[in-house]
């Protein structure tokens, strides 16, 4: 008789749909395995209502529609180093070490954007023959055990991957607001000439951001732009 082997739960993060090859992976911290089997596994399937979209003065650019149908995965799952698994978790080395690392490795597939365009990471996630691309719509965790140190070596997580991108991922459309974060050097008149190709709507950018002055951004202050009728 053939040994039985449980299929293994795999999440992997990528910058781009559709396209989970290798050469398209964020980093080597974008994927994670489970290390054992979620105890709670829901699939669900509805639409989600398109909110409508406003320009700097409040008019309405598109209207609210109905979404398209998408498939939901729901799970919970257990992190546990104590060394009742044979097997460790995900980022961890050694039996008895917290557990920080796998959760900042969940937390970085889930909640982590691209600097440019803001967009989540598109996730993959397997268990045997389903299959779900989208991206990570709720994390969830409560560590449940510590060592003598504090440091916490088991956990309680809830994930949510919804199908598809995010509604907001087209945030480098022109019809769409941006919020950069600031980096040394930037400027309201390079942003304005990146996002409008008009660089004179610097003051009223910084209008809308309550700004006291224009040339002095904060470094990792985020700015609004927003759609302006030209």
């Amino acid at each position: 008789m053939g040994i039985f082997t449980t299929p293994k739960f795999e999440i992997s993060g990528y910058e781009e749909p559709g396209d989970f090859s290798l050469a398209n992976v964020l980093n080597t911290k974008a994927y994670y395995e489970l290390q054992v089997p979620p105890d709670k596994f829901d699939i669900s399937i509805g639409k989600e209502r398109i909110p409508p979209k406003h320009d700097a003065e409040g008019n309405v650019l598109v209207k609210g529609a109905p979404g398209k149908e998408k498939k939901k995965w729901s799970f919970s799952f257990i992190v546990d180093n104590t060394g009742v698994f044979p097997n460790l978790p995900t980022g961890i080395f050694g039996s008895g070490f917290s557990i920080y690392p796998n959760i900042e490795l969940l937390e970085a597939i889930s909640c982590e954007k691209n600097d440019e365009s803001h967009k989540k990471l598109f996730v993959k996630a397997a268990w045997g023959s389903s299959l779900i691309e989208g991206t990570v719509t709720t994390l969830n965790y409560s560590y449940t055990y510590f060592d003598s140190s504090a440091n916490p070596i088991r956990a309680k997580v809830s994930m949510e991957i919804t199908e598809g991108p995010e509604e907001s991922d087209t945030l480098l459309s022109p019809d769409l607001s941006r919020m950069p974060s600031v980096k040394d050097g930037d400027s309201l008149v390079k942003y304005c000439e990146e996002y409008y190709k008009d660089k004179n709507f610097y003051l009223k950018i910084a209008e809308i951001n309550n700004l006291s002055s224009f040339r002095a951004l904060q470094p990792a202050k985020r700015i609004l732009f927003p759609p302006i009728k030209k």
